[in-house]
């Protein structure tokens, strides 16, 4: 009797462990067949963003900001560490630099400009009392900066920034989580409604030149339009506090693809699909309950009218999501870390990604499908 027994159990651990497999289960994660991990960057926990310029990935924690050198993007080596306190578990969590100043805000209300020329060195070389905004992004070379509370900063002498304006003063939005450069001098706010700027000419007072609208209650966290607007798509994505709900809740956060041909002549974007990861078990890169739906993501280096997405979705670890040329969405791959909170993912080359967790730090993987 106790032989059966023993020799059914195996049997069935075996049953079990054939099921797992079929989802690419390793020590500590769930993947799909096309990811691979490949390794984890140890004492960097606490990490929420990070930014990549050339050979030099730029990432924050709560303690401070930390340069890598990915020349060799499977083994990077830390170049150099700047104490900054920020908010405890939610530092920058998006960093912006174009490789010689970085912005980062801090605990102590201030944005700090980092002079990072000297990637073994970073210095603060400038400060600006009361423009920690959740976001800051770099405008036309990093000369201005644009920040998600509607402040426009003048970084055209970065020892003495300075408030030069709002982009959000008597606009239909009044603030955004995000504001992308989605071509130079032209921006793009995670707002409801988003809107569209033309900082070309006077970066201190931008020109409406269109928005998104209909998007009310959605929370609108990020934005990428591909190839600096030549791309036929503006990808969109909302973030939303799921609390007891699945994040498959159609009033929660999804990834949208909007038609971006004609708004020239309409002033306006029409939305074509949305995808929402739902809930479901690790074995399917998804889990039973979330605390938020959707993070922040980046088209692959590839995506030309269509092509790949990696996406954060914090408990859900990262997913990779195809757009076809019609702006359809499906579901392409995932990567699903033991006790993660996946804040984003950074293309460091056409097949290796780093992801940036709150809970882990750096994960390296390695896309295996077809871009």
């Amino acid at each position: 009797m106790f032989r059966r027994l023993i020799v059914g159990l195996a049997a069935a651990a075996v049953a079990v462990t054939a099921t797992v497999a079929s989802a690419g289960p390793g020590p500590g994660y769930f993947a799909s067949d096309n990811v691979e991990f490949v390794t984890h960057v140890p004492l960097n926990n606490d990490s929420a963003g990070a930014r990549l310029v050339g050979d030099h990935f730029y990432i924050t924690s709560s303690r401070g900001l930390l340069i890598y050198d990915v020349s060799d993007p499977v083994n990077p080596k830390q170049l150099s560490f700047l104490p900054l306190f920020q908010t405890p578990y939610f530092a920058e969590e998006d960093p912006d630099t174009n490789g010689s100043i970085l912005l980062v805000g801090g605990l102590d209300r201030y944005l700090h400009v980092i002079d990072v020329e000297d990637k073994t060195n970073p210095q603060v070389i400038g400060k600006l009392l009361g423009a920690d905004s959740h976001t800051t992004t770099c405008v036309l070379n990093c000369r201005w900066a644009y920040n998600s509370g509607g402040d426009i900063i003048d970084l055209r002498d970065p020892t003495e920034p300075k408030i030069a304006g709002s982009w959000s003063r008597g606009s239909p939005a009044g603030s955004a989580h995000d504001v992308t450069e989605v071509a130079p001098g032209i921006v793009m706010t995670s707002s409801s409604p988003m809107l569209l700027l033309d900082a070309r000419k006077d970066p201190a007072k931008p020109k409406l030149i269109a928005s998104v609208r209909d998007l009310e209650p959605r929370y609108i966290h990020g934005n990428h339009w591909p190839r600096a607007m030549k791309d036929d798509f503006l990808l969109v994505q909302g973030e939303t506090t799921s609390g007891a709900s699945t994040c498959g809740d159609e009033e929660d956060g999804s990834f949208m693809t909007f038609d971006a041909t004609k708004w020239r002549k309409t002033r306006s974007f029409r939305m074509i699909d949305e995808m929402r990861l739902g809930t479901g078990l690790p074995t399917d890169g998804k889990m039973p309950l979330g605390t938020f739906c959707a993070h922040w993501f980046e088209v692959h280096p590839s995506f030309r009218n269509g092509g790949l997405v990696a996406m954060a979705w914090y408990e859900n670890g990262s997913h990779f999501l195809r757009v076809s040329n019609k702006g359809k969405i499906s579901h392409d791959g995932y990567f699903l870390p033991a006790a993660g909170s996946t804040s984003a993912i950074y293309w460091v080359t056409d097949e290796i990604a780093y992801t940036v967790d709150y809970n882990r730090g750096i994960d390296i993987l390695r896309y295996t499908g077809k871009p």
